[in-house]
């Protein structure tokens, strides 16, 4: 059974509630996939040591065939300025990260992707910016271009595994 953009949006709103629920109770979020399928019940995916390589994400796909997959976790957002001629030199693991910055920015973001009753593709998104200050952690919903999860890779991922519903017709003989 696919999912509405309403469905997904839903969906989407009520993890990043609980990824928020989660820091303010424990200080930080744990990673989830949540598969929701298209019959039976939906599989939640703790990744409390970060998200699991693709080979394990794909697998689950196989079996639940989901119609989305959502994905939450914590973030650093930050822009990482280096001459290309210097990143070309460097090795990977000594390219700057955005958690590295000074000016970064702790997000949580949940993205969710979802298979729609047309077949098309669904996208949704939330993030919230995690201010932490010597009066506490505060949590302050914004919003991205939407575009930014059809364009990044692990969504595109995760999409990528959702089973197509186009059938295939048959010519007449």
């Amino acid at each position: 059974m696919p999912i509405t953009a309403e469905q997904l949006d839903g969906l989407t709103a009520g993890l990043h509630a609980e990824a928020e629920k989660h820091l303010r109770a424990n200080g930080k979020v744990v990673s989830a996939l949540w598969f929701i399928p298209n019959a039976g019940a939906a599989r939640l995916v703790a990744m409390p040591n970060g998200v699991i390589d693709r080979d394990q994400t794909a697998e689950i796909a196989r079996t639940d065939r989901p119609s989305a997959i959502l994905l939450t976790g914590e973030s650093w957002m930050g822009s990482v300025t280096v001459p290309a001629l210097t990143a070309a030199r460097l090795p990977l693991d000594d390219i700057p990260r955005p958690s590295e910055q000074l000016e970064r920015r702790e997000v949580i973001v949940t993205r969710g992707v979802g298979r729609g009753p047309d077949g098309g593709l669904l996208h949704a998104m939330q993030t919230t910016l995690i201010l932490r200050t010597v009066f506490g952690t505060q949590l302050l919903p914004f919003d991205l271009d939407p575009d930014v999860g059809r364009e990044d890779d692990y969504a595109a991922f995760l999409a990528s595994l959702l089973p197509s519903t186009s059938r295939k017709r048959r010519g007449r003989r």
